[in-house]
């Protein structure tokens, strides 16, 4: 009776670690999606540009890339339970910061403290899901833990979109505050420490400054080589520091006895092809949508409120799609799903670079859907095919990975549609003054469409890529 008894507080203690954990990654996922529709509003209420403003997403996607493999590292040393509430602390103080700021600055620093949070709890989510579930529920258990974070990315575009248009912008950091605090206060009552292992972990603490470093000084580079010029010493210097800091950190993965990176992975060519797939489609993904709601409110003269439901197209497909890939994979290896995947993805980007001014409902909610499709046969093979090329003991590392590829491929996608926006509008005759005026947009709708359908398909050119390296991977099947 005693063991019964103690199976079924365990398991019960399981199903609340599972809602915590959900409801953690669900809030993360609603917050960073409600701001992207938010872009357009924020540059009218700053009165900034487009290059700007898209460092509101950049340096959340730059904290996550520099923290999240070292901060699961520190989980191992310091105990998962502290470092995943201090992160729902830390994702609250960003929030109120963010919905006190008043100058672009502002958000942009308090949106570097929020993303610190966010990877904290990135890093650790999962991992104690992954600890607390039996064994025969798993991978059920990380199922649901996805299916979170994806309602709360489906939620998020249609949610900050009504709160834009009934009480404005700032509310979409101060509804997080006490989702937060309730997030932290949950996982306190609910997680238990587990006994730390007796091994020496070590952090590599050098191969992730210089990952970061490279990453920032690379895309600081794309940002300003519009405004200074590829020549500019500034922008020469930052170039020069971001290939110094890419050597340095992989001569530091080459000897260090714990690299958050294991080179050695890339020796297989279907873990190396998945990545590459995985980078380029995550980079051009992230390009076209961060122009996405400039088009739709800033040309065609939807609202907030409508952006949001057109946009939320593709994450309805996802869920609907992403199992049935799944278990497909299973059966007819990643190479065709995932080739498939991210060619219907190149149509989609196509259609929408080939969108007008009077493009109708359907022409605009057409290629959402169709790259809801794409990304679902894409995401669950690729995912599949690289955890199943690795050692049991490197699967962590490998996810890992894969989280940090899509945030890098993200963060060079949006800083480099910002850079071919400004040059197609310098090229067609505005002056600075004129590009970095939000009002611009409506004033000469005409330019900005073609220097948009320019960015877009440049943009969609490297998604090619994506099919190559899909198609690449070999046929073994995972």
């Amino acid at each position: 009776m005693a063991d019964i008894n103690g199976a079924t507080d365990q398991q019960a203690h399981f199903r609340l670690v599972l809602y915590q954990v959900s409801l953690g990654l669900a809030l993360v996922a609603l917050n960073h999606r409600a701001i992207q529709v938010a872009l357009p509003t924020l540059t009218l209420v700053f009165h900034t540009d487009v290059s700007f403003i898209q460092w509101v997403l950049l340096v959340y996607d730059l904290a996550v890339i520099g923290l999240v493999l070292t901060l699961g590292r520190l989980g191992d040393l310091f105990g998962r339970k502290w470092i995943y509430i201090a992160g729902f602390l830390l994702f609250t103080l960003g929030s109120a910061l963010c919905g006190l700021a008043q100058t672009p600055v502002q958000l942009v620093a308090f949106r570097a403290v929020q993303g610190i949070g966010g990877a904290m709890i990135m890093a650790n989510g999962r991992a104690l899901v992954t600890v607390n579930a039996p064994l025969s529920e798993r991978g059920k258990a990380l199922g649901l833990t996805s299916t979170a974070y994806h309602v709360g990315y489906m939620a998020g575009p249609t949610l900050g979109g009504f709160i834009i248009d009934t009480i404005g912008w700032r509310w979409i950091f101060h509804l997080s505050i006490p989702l937060g605090l309730a997030c932290a206060y949950f996982g306190w009552k609910v997680l238990k420490e587990r006994a730390r292992s007796e091994e020496r972990v070590k952090v590599d603490l050098a191969g992730a400054a210089f990952l970061l470093l490279a990453n920032i000084c690379f895309i600081y580079a794309l940002n300003q080589a519009p405004h200074l010029g590829l020549r500019h010493p500034v922008v020469f210097s930052f170039f020069i520091v971001s290939l110094g800091s890419l050597v340095l950190f992989i001569r530091t993965e080459q000897i260090a006895e714990t690299p958050i990176l294991s080179l050695a992975l890339f020796r297989n060519r279907l873990f190396t092809a998945a990545n590459l797939s995985l980078f380029f489609i995550t980079s051009t993904q992230s390009a076209i949508g961060v122009l996405m709601p400039f088009y739709l409110q800033n040309l065609v003269g939807f609202t907030p409120s409508q952006m949001g439901w057109i946009i939320i197209g593709g994450s309805v497909v996802i869920i609907l799609v992403a199992p049935v890939a799944g278990w497909l994979s299973d059966r007819l290896g990643s190479r065709l799903l995932c080739s498939a995947g991210a060619a219907i993805i190149v149509v989609a980007q196509f259609l929408i670079g080939s969108l007008t001014l009077r493009s109708s409902i359907f022409q605009i909610v057409l290629p959402q859907v169709l790259i809801g499709l794409g990304w679902a046969l894409f995401n669950s093979p690729n995912q599949s095919a690289i955890l199943s090329t690795v050692p049991r003991d490197k699967v962590r590392a490998a996810s890992g990975m894969t989280v940090t590829t899509a945030r890098i491929g993200g963060a060079i996608g949006i800083a480099l549609s910002g850079m071919i926006l400004t040059l197609s509008l310098s090229a067609a005759g505005l002056t600075p003054e004129q590009i970095a005026s939000p009002l611009s947009w409506q004033a000469s709708p005409e330019i900005h469409l073609q220097a948009f359908s320019y960015t877009v398909h440049v943009v969609n050119a490297f998604a090619l890529l994506s099919v190559l390296f899909a198609a690449m991977r070999g046929a073994r099947k995972e």
